[in-house]
């Protein structure tokens, strides 16, 4: 009844700060006695620097649940205006600033979608299984004898920085293990709890899993991760399974030259599955393997501040049907290390992967750790196999492999020299295909013995030289053949390789990561390319006329058949369509092919496409 005529200070208010701090300061004369009351108590907030800032890495105002802004809370008026609530401060678990503030478009705070999800921190030391999305809001380390299962569909968020300067990660120690099996429909997910878009990347920091396989040097340690060693002499030891996992957005920055990798394998065994994972947007290195024996199958990578795939202190492990992307602002497609000539060698057996660069690309990315302008980059006495590869968009300031500080290993084009000798040897095929105006090679001096390849455009259906992560359209997939009577087979199903004998490779007839029809497009639905419409979706093909189709004018039956032509593209068709519709793609990019070749279009055939020209170059006829 006394209102305006009175101030009231709740003596449940929480004033917190350094020690000592002043809590009220009255007039000495008493005109302002009355207030002198207030709760001296940390409030517990998630995440909140003492030297908050404009220039604060990230922050999270919300108290945590044994916080004490949820007890003893003030009753509000009662008013239509106030909303009673159970918290004292500007939230609870709502964070209502997220996704519209400054804050939220410069990635301070978490976003709305994250803010929603169970926050997690510390140890996990008994088994159990994330059902739905989690936050990370520090590094949480899975204890050995331990096992973490992620159900299929989850979304891991995890915070950019924990407060301490340490960058929130998942970590699997020695003898713990990870169950995260996802689907395509509903794939796991590991990213940041922002509110990123691409090309956003080093906002947390990756998937950890450290085991006890062998290592050069016995036991090592892993970047971000203070006070954890891997490595032992359990080559065939299981860490568990990841199928159908993406990583999106991580990388961040602990110190100079010291970054997390969006997935590390670190002393990983054999038995561990991995297959279906996706890096993407990662400020460092997408996967990174130190030493163990892990097999990697369906590898995607796309758009790293540095080198796509690493391999380093004696990896030996198969991987095949890798994809990698490089982008404009990427580096190398693999950086392949050992330590010269130290034991256990480095032995990646590598197959059936596509690597497309930039022509525009520069080695000046955010994390390089050299400007050595290279596709692949093989070094310190790394053993290996390397068959049934696609490298193209070879800038002219790059080259397509460099080889250097190599050891005593043998470095060969033909693998039947080399037989029994593994893993001292390095094989590089031959029939490998790299396509750009950039040189094939760079061997450093001591590093003879790898000089030929195949210097062809391997014709990926729908592929621009500028290739990247705004690209409006892309179809990295490869026809079997150039001509309707399948008589001119395209370069990547010519000349392939055989396959190691081994169960885990599969014989497919094609280079490459992919092959001719949808079927062989393993990253459909569940990559970042598909889920952002990147990818394009690849009609079936017409079906074909029935023999009482009426013919047109010229006496020639019309017939269909599909032909995916991209946009300016430069015709090479070693052979005729004839009487086949043609179809084009939307979006528009050049292709260098090569000339005096020929494509031959009857009277009667449909030529359907948007903003689609063909044009002629190099003595090509039409």
């Amino acid at each position: 009844d006394d209102a305006p005529n009175y101030l009231w200070f709740s003596s449940q208010n929480i004033i917190y700060g350094a020690s000592g701090v002043t809590r009220f300061e009255l007039p000495e004369d008493g005109s302002c006695a009355g207030l002198s009351s207030a709760l001296f108590i940390n409030p517990l907030l998630t995440i909140m620097p003492g030297t908050a800032d404009e220039d604060t890495t990230f922050m999270d105002p919300r108290p945590l649940s044994q916080s004490p802004a949820f007890t003893n809370v003030d009753t509000v008026p009662v008013d239509g205006f106030f909303e009673e609530v159970d918290f004292k401060g500007a939230f609870g678990e709502f964070l209502w600033i997220s996704d519209w503030t400054y804050l939220a478009d410069n990635n301070i705070i978490p976003s709305g979608t994250a803010s929603e999800s169970e926050t997690f921190c510390g140890d996990i030391t008994s088994s159990r299984t994330w059902e739905s999305d989690v936050t990370l809001s520090c590094q949480v380390f899975v204890q050995a004898g331990v096992t973490l299962t992620i159900a299929e569909g989850v979304t891991i968020y995890s915070y950019l920085d924990d407060g301490e300067g340490r960058a929130p990660a998942l970590v699997v120690l020695p003898g713990a293990f990870i169950e995260a099996v996802g689907t395509s429909e509903n794939p796991i997910t590991f990213t940041t709890a922002t509110t990123a878009a691409a090309p956003d990347r080093g906002l947390w920091g990756g998937l950890i899993i450290m085991g006890n396989a062998p290592v050069i040097g016995g036991t090592d340690d892993v970047e971000g991760i203070e006070d954890q060693t891997y490595g032992g002499a359990a080559a065939t030891e299981s860490s568990g399974r990841l199928s159908y996992v993406r990583v999106w957005h991580g990388g961040s920055v602990i110190g100079e030259d010291n970054e997390i990798n969006g997935i590390t394998l670190a002393g990983v065994g054999s038995g561990t599955t991995v297959d279906h994972i996706e890096v993407a947007f990662n400020l460092d290195d997408g996967v990174e393997l130190f030493g163990g024996t892990v097999n990697l199958k369906y590898v995607s990578v796309l758009f790293c501040g540095d080198d796509a795939i690493d391999t380093d202190l004696g990896y030996q492990g198969m991987i095949q049907f890798a994809y990698v992307m490089i982008g404009q602002d990427g580096h190398h497609g693999t950086e392949m290390d050992s330590k010269i000539d130290d034991q256990p060698r480095s032995f990646p057996q590598l197959y059936s992967a596509t690597f497309v660069g930039h022509l525009g690309g520069s080695p000046d990315s955010a994390s390089s750790d050299d400007q050595i302008a290279a596709m692949l980059r093989l070094r310190e006495g790394t053993g290996g196999e390397f068959g049934n590869l696609i490298i193209t968009n070879v800038n002219s300031d790059a080259v397509g492999v460099y080889q250097d500080d190599c050891g005593s290993e043998t470095r060969t084009q033909d693998l039947a020299s080399v037989g029994g000798s593994r893993p001292d040897y390095l094989w590089f095929s031959s029939q490998n295909i790299v396509s750009g105006p950039g040189a094939s090679f760079s061997l450093e001096s001591g590093c003879d013995g790898i000089a030929d390849v195949i210097e062809i455009d391997p014709a990926l259906r729908l592929m621009p030289t500028d290739a990247d992560y705004d690209s409006e359209n892309i179809d990295p997939t490869t026809p079997a053949f150039f001509d309707a009577a399948q008589l001119v087979p395209s370069p990547a199903y010519s000349n392939v390789d055989a396959f190691p004998e081994d169960d885990f490779y599969e014989a497919v007839p094609y280079k490459g990561a992919f092959g001719d029809d949808a079927s062989t497009l393993w990253i459909a639905d569940w990559s970042w390319l598909a889920e952002e419409g990147v990818l394009a979706e690849i009609a079936p093909p017409p079906v074909p006329p029935t023999s009482s189709k009426k013919k047109k004018s010229s006496g020639i039956d019309e017939a269909v058949f599909w032909a995916i032509i991209a946009i300016l593209i430069f015709v090479f068709l070693f052979a005729c369509l004839l009487g086949y519709t043609v179809y084009g793609y939307k979006n528009k990019y050049e292709r260098l092919f090569h000339n005096q070749n020929e494509v031959s279009i009857p009277p009667g055939a449909n030529g359907k496409g948007q903003d689609t020209n063909i044009e002629l170059v190099g003595g090509s006829n039409v």
